[in-house]
């Protein structure tokens, strides 16, 4: 069987404004917006998390030490 996907809405009015980039300049300068966007969405969310007590200086200051990598056997 044969699983079809689904565009949503905002996907295909996204394929439709990509249709218009057309230069590595352009990609870039989108590049960088989209970046922006997200950086803005997570700030927000560390400070919700923060200013109900979630994340504290002292989680921060955890997080410093811990080793995070991915073990590979």
């Amino acid at each position: 069987m044969v699983q079809q996907l689904k565009i949503t809405p905002a996907q295909y009015e996204l394929l439709n404004m990509f249709s218009c980039i057309n230069s590595d300049v352009d990609i870039a300068d989108l590049k960088a917006v989209i970046v922006q966007f997200l950086n803005t969405r997570l700030q927000n969310e560390i400070d919700r998390l923060w200013d109900e007590g979630t994340i504290t200086e002292e989680t921060v200051e955890k997080w410093g030490t811990e080793h995070m990598r991915t073990a590979y056997k």
